[in-house]
């Protein structure tokens, strides 16, 4: 191609194998003298876009060139620093005086409340009869209570009542007001009565029951733990 300055080439415009290398080698030289910027200058000379020398460079095999990196300024030479002194050495410090032993809390009516302390069939069926005895006597509340007086939580007791076949609140007897709160006929009162005086004693009969029943289940307990 020539080098004379060249009116814009029109829009479709297709260029020859020898044209494109022409542009290629005009670049590369410059880029080898100057470093860089032949892109720009082959598209002033040529009147051919930077886009498609850039085109035309890469179907060629021809990287860009980078920008030399500027040295860097050398740094000054530090001064040596200073030795530092050395440091006075700290006073020992005197022993801390022993710390008196606390003294042991007294434990709590009943079973010890050491923690992990293994509790025998003995104390388990001490806290067991409280339990059953208290809702006999109040109707409930004897789990809570037993837990205060042994210094237990409510999930062991409940744990060996449940273990010693023991329920939480004692049974129910039949509850029938006396027959003098009662308008039935003078015939029926003394059957009232009787059936009062049976009810008293299914109730008490229930109870020991259920505490003979506690006590052999205790008791078979520490026979099987024994064998």
């Amino acid at each position: 191609m020539s080098t004379k300055s060249k009116k814009s080439p029109g829009t479709g415009v297709r260029y020859s194998d020898a044209q494109k290398q022409e542009i290629v080698d005009f670049v590369s030289q410059y880029n080898s003298k100057n470093g860089r910027g032949g892109q720009s200058a082959a598209a002033k000379k040529f009147n051919v876009t930077q886009l498609t020398i850039s085109a035309w460079l890469k179907a060629a095999g021809v990287k860009k060139p980078k920008a030399a990196k500027a040295p860097k300024a050398e740094k000054a030479a530090k001064a040596p620093k200073a030795a530092k002194a050395p440091k006075a050495e700290k006073a020992a410090k005197a022993p801390k005086a022993a710390k008196a032993p606390k003294a042991a809390k007294a434990p709590k009516e009943g079973v010890n409340s050491k923690k992990g302390m293994r509790y025998t069939s003995e104390q388990k069926q001490e806290v067991i009869d409280f339990v059953n005895s208290w809702n006999a006597s109040k109707g409930r509340g004897g789990q809570s209570q037993a837990a205060k007086k042994f210094n237990l939580s409510v999930l062991t007791v409940s744990s060996w009542l449940k273990s010693g076949g023991t329920s939480k609140r004692a049974p129910k007897a039949l509850v029938i007001s006396s027959p003098a709160a009662i308008a039935v006929p003078s015939s029926l009162s003394s059957k009232v009565s009787s059936l009062l005086q049976v009810g008293d004693q299914i109730r008490k009969a229930e109870i020991e029951l259920q505490q003979l029943r506690t006590k052999y289940d205790a008791i078979a307990s520490s026979v099987r733990a024994a064998l």
